[in-house]
């Protein structure tokens, strides 16, 4: 199901087409029984298996990667998508169901927005913003302005592999990140509660933060 190579300085992972759980316990035991040589390698995804896997399964991925200290190196990977979606445009344009995939880091002072969800592939830097009518999915850094549910949608969350955000907002609430507010070595979700923003740490389980529904 999994195949690892060599490839211009980088680990190349090969992913055929198989369930995800397969694959997870595949790759998560190939790495364990050498994690000499995983550790600190920069990896890219590849394969056909990943068209199949949701933002929640690569992301899924991705951290199991991190738990090992690898690198991730990946520019572009692929969405799974409904049937009959168009292919995601250039960043900047979204397509006719409103969501936006970015392939690339989101430099200081950029400005994007979606009248559906943002999903990014790369890193969010400070002061650079994202507004979005739906959720807000980091696979890096989030470290600017996220502000999801722009319209009102108070079910929509913020994710990201690390969450050290200037400022959240989700519908009309509104969180400010703490002046020594450190990195965490997991992924975190923010999503609205009783009480305002509520930010933790992202369990798979719990659908995003929305334990409430």
């Amino acid at each position: 199901m999994i195949k690892i190579k060599g490839v211009n300085g980088n680990l190349l992972i090969i992913f055929d087409a198989a369930p995800f759980a397969d694959v997870y316990r595949e790759l998560d035991e190939k790495i364990k029984s050498n994690q000499q040589l995983f550790k600190g390698s920069r990896v890219v995804f590849s394969g056909s298996g990943l068209a199949s896997y949701s933002v929640e399964e690569l992301a899924s991925l991705q951290q199991l990667c991190l738990n090992y200290g690898m690198v991730l190196n990946n520019t572009e990977l692929p969405i799974r998508k409904s049937a009959g979606t168009k292919k995601a445009p250039a960043p900047q344009s979204a397509p006719s169901s409103g969501d936006l995939f970015i392939h690339k880091n989101l430099r200081s002072g950029q400005k994007v927005h979606a009248d559906g969800s943002v999903v990014i592939w790369g890193d969010v830097h400070e002061s650079a913003e994202i507004t979005a009518a739906r959720d807000i999915i980091v696979l890096g850094k989030m470290g600017g302005i996220a502000h999801a549910g722009c319209f009102g949608d108070t079910s929509s969350i913020v994710f990201a592999l690390n969450l050290v955000p200037s400022q959240i907002r989700i519908a009309d609430r509104i969180s400010r990140s703490p002046e020594d507010q450190k990195s965490r070595p997991y992924p975190e979700v923010a999503y609205v509660d009783e009480d305002g923003i509520c930010i933790k740490m992202y369990n798979p389980r719990e659908n995003l933060g929305r334990t409430r529904r």
